[in-house]
């Protein structure tokens, strides 16, 4: 099937920013460029203080039929302000953007061309251009290892992770969770719920282009630091709620487990692991005992 002019689905475009109006219009107008005709933009701005709900004023006004703006006043957090998005999104598709985040030429429309041609395709993703803002150079491509480039199922995205990029990432909306974003993960919210969109069925595929491109800079959520962070808990707790709410793939977290224990080791001793595993459940503890088990004598290998 490839798409004509009256086949087009609709497709939301969800923009998550907080004070990146000097990325903001950049990431904007990558997405107006697109040779897709039937958009729905959405953009949460969560209580930005630096013009950036000026901006998408100017933008709603402009194109007073794309735009779908939702300016909280006060400060949310990422994960509210992105179920903010979420469940005003009113697509087929949805379609995951930071607001420093760039869409290049055709991406829209391969990935819905790709998804209308595989309709058990729930997740589809690509490769991503990561490059530094200030100098624009290159710095690596996110899914450059043969590992990282994973088709699977629910299996693999609580195995390995984030492997798909968010900015990378369409969605089918009849799959997404009904609570959209699981608010007890305050900030790394979207590996859970890429694990709750494919636990309603349906696979990830990849798609091996790069259509997207990421931005690094200082104020990066995911930018990496010498101590635990929020981002680090978020990774931790999600492994709890996988393990309590999908005991079946139990092999599977643990192995995320282990994986994450193993990159925090420098952060997180096992005296730290232990007094974090303390208010979960009994199935939680043992399950975390178990990982840190196998990681210490090297029985899992990350």
């Amino acid at each position: 099937v490839r798409l004509t002019n009256n086949s087009y689905p609709l497709v939301s475009v969800a923009i998550i920013t907080y004070n990146q109006k000097e990325y903001l219009r950049e990431c904007i107008e990558s997405i107006l460029l697109q040779n897709y005709p039937n958009l729905q933009i959405v953009v949460a701005d969560d209580c930005s203080s630096d013009g950036t709900q000026d901006l998408l004023l100017r933008y709603s006004q402009q194109y007073p039929n794309v735009f779908t703006l939702k300016l909280s006043e006060k400060n949310l957090g990422i994960t509210a302000n992105s179920n903010l998005a979420h469940f005003a999104c009113r697509g087929k598709y949805i379609f995951w953007m930071g607001g420093d985040d760039l869409m290049l030429p055709g991406k829209i429309a391969k990935q819905v061309e790709y998804m209308e041609n595989n309709p058990d395709c729930t997740l589809c993703y690509h490769n991503l251009d990561v490059f530094d803002s200030a100098t624009k150079k290159n710095l690596y491509y996110f899914n450059h290892l043969k590992k990282q480039k994973i088709n699977g199922t629910i299996r693999e995205i609580i195995k390995f992770r984030t492997f798909n990029g968010a900015c990378s990432t369409v969605v089918r909306k009849d799959k997404t969770p009904k609570e959209g974003f699981n608010e007890l993960i305050p900030i790394a919210s979207d590996w859970l719920y890429w694990v709750d969109t494919l636990a309603n069925g349906g696979n990830i595929k990849y798609i091996d282009e790069v259509l997207g491109k990421y931005r690094r800079h200082d104020n990066n959520i995911t930018k990496k630091t010498k101590c635990l962070s929020q981002a680090d808990i978020d990774h931790l707790n999600t492994c709890n709620i996988i393990i309590g709410k999908y005991p079946q793939y139990l092999s599977e977290a643990l192995y995320a487990y282990a994986e994450i224990l193993f990159h925090l080791r420098k952060k997180l001793d096992y005296k730290k692991i232990v007094c974090f595993s303390l208010g979960a459940n009994f199935r939680i503890r043992k399950a975390i005992a178990l990982g840190v088990f196998l990681l210490s004598f090297g029985i899992i290998k990350v």
